[in-house]
């Protein structure tokens, strides 16, 4: 089910922001706030327990767009781990069960076609790790430095594009048909360049300079979302939101955890005791890496904000979650 959602003008000035959210029984809800109208959209972002606001108090109006899949089949629109892309027909994609089918729908949430070519052959994906839709041609990324490209309707293969030699790219943007901004996996206690511009003409890769944070890869590795002029890039742990356009990479909006923000000192810890202390004591709040875009208005996942009293380290729906909107052109925050 997809969910529409328009926000209260006295809370965000008439800001109005599509939200398309796939409603599973662990999904996240958010909460809202404002901040100062004369701050400046780069400057730092607090995100403390005081930033929140009742949802009631945000959202005026939410429509429902229910995915209709066909009778009698065994299509699955309940996989918590998807892939959603809004285009001119919303393109699902499940990643449960290693199933990596693809189905289309209209934005009525009608059924149109599913398509499946998973497989190890020269004209198919072996893996899924994001779909791009740029007019009738859909790029698929298999994680192993191939994005496979296929004509829509018929889902004819067209073209497999090599994009580099690196271990995983759990997520790639298209800068143009022929350039192409990526993210790759880091894991462990060092800190590592994690995003590139890869030029398919040159056969060259541009690397950025962000590094990534220890224990970065254990969340999020990094993440890319495209807006409509530029993309911005996100990494578990961050502080900051990067924004490259025209060229230039340069720092969004800078987050702000308060009094709950990770001490540095802690990222010198050994993995047991970083995840025990930081995650599941509820004493820290940090950005988990996933980035999403809806017209202006850009979302952060964040955990910690708020400790949850339900919480049990067995049960992932307990954990302390909050999608974070927040409108850099305007100087709104919604949580």
């Amino acid at each position: 089910m997809l969910m529409k959602a328009s926000y209260r003008p006295d809370r965000i000035k008439k800001i109005s922001i599509l939200l398309i959210i796939i409603l599973t029984p662990g999904w996240i809800f958010f909460q809202c706030q404002t901040r100062p109208a004369d701050s400046d959209p780069g400057a730092s972002i607090l995100l403390d327990e005081s930033s929140l606001f009742a949802f009631d108090d945000c959202v005026s109006e939410v429509e429902f767009i229910s995915l209709e899949s066909p009778k009698d089949t065994l299509i699955n629109l309940s996989c918590s781990i998807y892939e959603l892309v809004i285009s001119d027909k919303l393109y699902y994609a499940s990643r449960c069960h290693n199933d990596l089918s693809i189905h289309s729908f209209d934005w009525k949430g009608h059924y149109i076609r599913s398509w499946n070519r998973k497989g190890d052959g020269p004209e198919e994906y072996p893996a899924l790790h994001g779909l791009l839709v740029e007019k009738d041609q859909m790029y698929i990324n298999t994680g192993r430095g191939r994005v496979i490209k296929y004509v829509l309707p018929e889902f004819e293969f067209l073209q497999q594009i090599p994009i580099g030699d690196f271990d995983f790219v759990p997520s790639i943007s298209m800068i143009t048909p022929e350039k192409f901004l990526i993210s790759t996996e880091h894991t462990g206690q060092e800190t590592e360049q994690i995003f590139h511009i890869v030029d398919l003409q040159s056969a060259k890769a541009n690397t950025l300079p962000v590094l990534s944070l220890p224990y970065s890869g254990e969340l999020n590795p990094g993440m890319l979302a495209k807006t409509e002029d530029g993309h911005l890039l996100n990494f578990g742990l961050s502080d900051s939101i990067y924004q490259y356009r025209d060229g230039a990479l340069s720092v969004l909006a800078s987050l702000d955890f308060g009094e709950r923000s990770i001490d540095p000192a802690d990222f010198e810890l050994e993995g047991g005791v970083f995840i025990e202390k930081v995650l599941l004591s509820q004493d820290y709040a940090f950005n988990t890496g996933h980035i999403a875009t809806s017209g202006e208005i850009f979302k952060i996942m964040a955990y910690g904000i708020k400790r949850s009293p339900e919480f049990d380290s067995d049960n992932l729906t307990t954990f302390p979650f909050y999608d974070v909107y927040i409108h850099p052109e305007s100087g709104k925050k919604k949580i």
